[in-house]
């Protein structure tokens, strides 16, 4: 049975991690993570707890969540590099064989099992955001595992259901902030609507052992979590503007393809949310059934838990996309990666429901249309977002300048526009680069990012900046009234700007 439940999951994994032939380095948390494990790395594969510097002008301390880096340093440095970019689909994997289990655990039905796991790896959402290198498939992963035997163990008590639920909820604070942070708005949520401590309980209790295991460590990750919050709640305007031109209210004039995804999904938010995920339709007219009394699904107390958990992400998606003033809590979109896996499993469920009804061939239709609806989505966006990508892919022309940039003597000292370059920067080069390790010195920058409201000339002189690593698709010198005669070097679309030239 375990070869079965092998078979999708890797083909899930060939689907996720294809665009990496294509764009090698793809992805902008990738040099973080890579810069984190190389600390961790160079300090015994120990959290460094000294300050911070190693080209970081901004000085900070080491504040993210240990697991992943930690996981990673112990791969040499080298190989790391080769092969980051098929890193985070194989804890995917993981997580599609559990569909798999909890649905024949529930079901102990092969083909209904194997279907949720067609469902799970197809889901647009999961193919996107395990495309770089990112601890996201890892911590939802754990979320899963953390929240599903709690619904199990409200319907059975069984302890070993809260033993698996403790042990996972404890791992997600040191896996995942933003996987933390769902588990517990969920847990509330379960909290308030069945009127049972158990669920908030269990958090609780896992983020006092935490505190207790890291020996105080995970303040110092709270305390970065809620800088970063802190810092997005004064810039939330300035969420997804450009960092030199600001909020363009011109769609004309939006070039990331990203930022047009996000500007739609805000825009027509229930339509849009569904589109990235259509196999929610499914839970969602489960708990509809259930209101009327339909005889078309089967009334259980497990599947309407998991509907439940579903429909709470989607609606707390929808308000985060609503209100700018909740973009420092996450993106919409990423709260519905919280449900993929009930999604998954209650997706095939009903449709071998509806099948056993009477209703074989529209189910069949149904199965096929949202298959070949998902799959070109996946296709189009991967092409789109990430082969085609450049704001946030180390291009030729990057890798021509980092050549250039060690070369140069003394150390330089590097402004990069956009920010989102900085950490690709730092990585492939011996430079400092202005740019922060710890959350919590972001508003040392803030005349930086995530707008300049300053100019290049007066930014140089208060951080005493050598260079600028410009992305000149991005922005223009003459934007930045920056001379023709400072520029030091170009390839391609980056350009390397001297700044005490003009300073």
């Amino acid at each position: 049975m375990l070869y079965l439940a092998l078979i999708i999951p890797i083909l899930s994994f060939i689907l996720q991690s294809y665009p990496r032939f294509f764009n090698k380095y793809f992805g902008v948390d990738v040099w973080s993570r890579m810069l984190e494990a190389d600390l961790i790395r160079k300090n015994g594969h120990r959290i460094p707890m000294n300050k911070i510097s190693n080209g970081f002008l901004l000085e900070g301390y080491f504040n993210y969540p240990p697991v992943f880096p930690w996981l990673l340093s112990f791969m040499p440095k080298k190989k790391l590099l080769e092969i980051q970019g098929f890193i985070a689909p194989i804890f995917d994997i993981f997580q599609n064989v559990f569909v798999f289990l909890f649905t024949f655990q529930i079901t102990n039905r092969i083909e209904i099992s194997l279907l949720a796991q067609l469902i799970y790896g197809t889901i647009p959402l999961n193919a996107l955001e395990n495309s770089y290198l990112t601890p996201r498939s890892l911590g939802y992963l754990n979320l899963t595992l953390a929240f599903y035997p709690l619904l199990l163990y409200s319907i059975s008590p069984n302890p070993l259901y809260i033993l698996a639920s403790f042990i996972f909820t404890v791992l997600i604070f040191f896996t995942h902030k933003f996987a933390t942070q769902s588990l517990f708005s969920l847990s509330i949520f379960f909290t308030i609507f069945e009127k049972d401590f158990l669920y908030l309980g269990i958090f609780l209790l896992g983020l006092i052992s935490a505190i207790l295991i890291s020996k105080g460590y995970y303040f110092r990750i709270f305390k970065g979590h809620i800088g970063n919050i802190l810092f997005w709640f004064k810039n939330y305007n300035y969420r997804f503007a450009h960092q030199i031109r600001g909020v363009m209210h011109s769609k004309s004039t939006e070039t990331d393809f990203v930022g047009k995804l996000y500007n739609l999904m805000r825009l027509f938010s229930p339509l849009a949310l569904l589109s990235t995920n259509l196999w929610m339709t499914l839970p969602i007219l489960y708990i509809g059934a259930n209101i009327f009394d339909s005889p078309i699904f089967v009334q259980n107390i497990l599947y309407y838990k998991m509907s439940l958990w579903i429909i709470f992400f989607y609606v707390f998606s929808i308000g985060v996309l609503s209100f700018k003033f909740l973009i420092p809590i996450g993106e919409g979109q990423r709260y519905l990666e919280m449900a993929t896996a009930p999604t998954a499993i209650l997706s095939s469920i009903f449709l071998f429901s509806l099948f056993e009804a009477g209703f074989e061939f529209p189910a069949i239709i149904f199965t096929l249309i949202i298959l070949l609806i998902n799959l070109s989505l996946i296709f189009f966006l991967q092409w789109k977002g990430i082969i085609k990508d450049k704001n946030r892919s180390v291009t030729g022309g990057m890798t021509e300048a980092f050549y250039f940039i060690n070369k140069l003597k003394p150390t330089p000292r590097i402004l990069c526009i956009p920010h989102q370059i900085t950490t690709m920067v730092l990585y492939n080069t011996n430079a400092k680069v202005l740019v922060d390790i710890e959350s919590g010195t972001l508003p040392k920058i803030g005349n930086v990012f995530p707008v300049m409201k300053d100019s290049v000339i007066n930014i140089s002189k208060k951080y005493g900046l050598d260079i600028l690593v410009l992305k000149k698709d991005y922005a223009t010198m003459k934007e930045l009234n920056i001379g023709k005669d400072a520029l030091l070097f170009e390839s391609g679309d980056t350009q390397v700007i001297k700044l005490r030239k003009i300073s």
